[in-house]
């Protein structure tokens, strides 16, 4: 059998091409929606930018000429700090001159919390530190304050026996700072004596 001319296979290939091509090939949605959404979006209208609010007007700041310069200096508006506060300029106290009796009036008040604190609950009061008072053997022990100051006649320390003792003490205490002058003397050195101390510590 002979072989088949060189232009007959050509002629076939070419009917396959043409088939091939005809065949339904898939399409992007695109290209069947791309008409009608170019005419869309001609047709919308911009969206308007947002428009920043308006900043608070700023005082008009004056340019003052020095005149050792040819620069303007700017000069801000005057405060009225002065004029508002003024009226209540006073002198700072200094160390040392509080009333001292005052003081430990108000830290005998402080003993007497502590005290209903401690009778309100006894196993879990914790502020022992800050307490004049001691549980010890037979009673109570008081000091007459933090520091070892003398209350008169050598009376730095007692013990009693109940906690209503303590609250008669405390108040006994409070009655002989108001009138004792040598126990108010020895409040105030001891007020001064802690005041030279702690500016010690910090120098």
């Amino acid at each position: 059998m002979s072989r088949p001319t060189k232009s007959f296979i050509v002629e076939i290939k070419n009917s396959r091409r043409k088939k091939a091509g005809s065949a339904d090939q898939p399409k992007s949605i695109w290209g069947t929606f791309a008409p009608d959404l170019k005419q869309s979006l001609d047709q919308e209208e911009p969206l308007p930018s947002p428009t920043p609010a308006p900043c608070p007007a700023l005082p008009d700041l004056k340019p003052v000429a020095d005149g050792d310069s040819d620069d303007a200096t700017v000069v801000l508006p005057r405060s009225t700090f002065i004029e508002k506060w003024g009226s209540k300029k006073a002198e700072k106290t200094k160390a040392g001159q509080g009333d001292a009796v005052s003081t430990f009036l108000a830290r005998i008040e402080r003993q007497k919390a502590l005290l209903a604190e401690f009778q309100a609950d006894p196993t879990g009061f914790t502020k022992w530190r800050s307490a004049w008072f001691r549980e010890v053997s037979g009673g109570f022990g008081v000091s007459v304050t933090y520091d070892s100051v003398d209350a008169g006649g050598g009376l730095r320390y007692i013990v009693v026996e109940t906690a209503r003792e303590i609250v008669e003490f405390l108040d006994d205490l409070a009655q002989h700072a108001q009138i004792d002058v040598n126990f108010q003397r020895a409040l105030k050195e001891n007020r001064l004596r802690r005041v030279s101390q702690r500016v010690g510590e910090v120098e």
